[in-house]
């Protein structure tokens, strides 16, 4: 079954994402999405190649989205095309709320990555704090996030996070 995930990313606009279900719970949604080769090697080269997290050549061939209900974060696990493990990257967002059958989250800015090595990277902070210098959210997301920020990593560092997605 499709779904729509609408992710606000303040002060970017909206992007709408088409997505097939996994499995929807009280906790998460769950979803898993199978890319062309062309939009891999293209997001490959713009994003995840530069930045040192997938190695050079690798390509994505899905992606699996666990989206919390109560959490203020997301996650995206990335497969390559045999299905093997590259990492997970982790939103700090809005609790995601369902309205009419569609998904809705708002992006605020801190992100981390884990790498198949286990390695962990901060990502985003400067983008997070002239976010919040340029008003692009409330005083209580800004605390929640860096809060949930902080929570992450000590959970990811003792092992406990990734016992949340399954």
């Amino acid at each position: 079954m499709e779904l729509i995930i609408h992710f606000n990313r303040p002060g970017k606009g909206t992007s709408h994402y088409v997505e097939m279900l996994v499995d929807e719970n009280l906790v998460r949604l769950k979803t898993r999405s199978v890319l062309s080769q062309e939009f891999s090697r293209t997001w490959c080269e713009e994003v995840w190649w530069p930045q040192g997290m997938i190695p050079r050549g690798v390509l994505v061939g899905a992606v699996v989205k666990y989206l919390f209900f109560n959490e203020w974060f997301s996650v995206m696990e990335l497969l390559g095309t045999q299905g093997e493990h590259l990492g997970y990257y982790i939103d700090i967002d809005t609790p995601m709320e369902k309205k009419n059958g569609e998904y809705y989250l708002i992006d605020l800015f801190l992100d981390l990555w884990i790498g198949v090595d286990g390695r962990l990277v901060k990502l985003d902070e400067e983008q997070f704090e002239g976010a919040f210098q340029a008003a692009l959210m409330s005083s209580l997301q800004y605390t929640q996030a860096r809060q949930v920020f902080e929570e992450v990593i000590l959970e990811i560092t003792s092992g406990e996070f990734l016992k949340k997605l399954h």
